[in-house]
């Protein structure tokens, strides 16, 4: 098992949100740019511009000849847990795994298990498909003043999947 290279979780979180600009050329990007959906291999690579979500993940060190150092600290959690990008596309995340047969909407389970399969590649055990219905149950009780409740309590459970150890692992 290896961890994804930084461009590539940026990628994966963009690109299974839907929204990945996957055109190919054109001018470099401003890796610092909030609305940027292009991919990141287009970023700018300078010494003073980077992007922080991607230099978390030894992103190629420009001072060394691009080489990158592997690295598992705190701060990458961190980083996937807090950081506008995963926030923001676990809300749209959410709302693509619902429209995914069977209807996710109304089933907790379908959706658990949808999310699973897109975001680890592989189905949830009895044990993760109960603590995530269960999951979905508590925050709806404890968002139950939001109109969108549901949606909420959708997309904490897929940012939790995001934060999951093999969503940035490969095997």
């Amino acid at each position: 098992p290896v961890r994804m290279e930084s461009q590539i979780v940026r990628d994966s979180v963009l690109h299974l949100a839907g929204v990945l600009d996957a055109k190919m050329g054109g001018p470099t990007e401003n890796p610092n740019a909030a609305a940027g959906r292009r991919r990141s291999m287009y970023f700018t690579q300078s010494r003073d511009a980077r992007n922080a979500f991607v230099a978390m993940f030894d992103d190629a060190d420009i001072q060394r000849c691009y080489r990158r150092t592997a690295s598992i600290v705190p701060q990458q959690a961190l980083a996937m847990a807090n950081s506008r990008l995963t926030l923001e596309m676990s809300r749209l995340l959410s709302e693509r795994i619902v429209e995914q047969p069977p209807a996710a909407s109304n089933d907790q389970a379908a959706f658990v298990r949808n999310s699973f399969e897109l975001l680890l590649a592989r189905q949830p055990t009895e044990t993760e498909l109960a603590e995530c219905q269960a999951t979905l149950k508590l925050l709806a009780v404890a968002l139950k003043d939001k109109s969108d409740a549901g949606v909420r309590g959708r997309a904490a459970l897929v940012h939790a999947l995001l934060n999951h150890n093999d969503f940035v692992t490969i095997r």
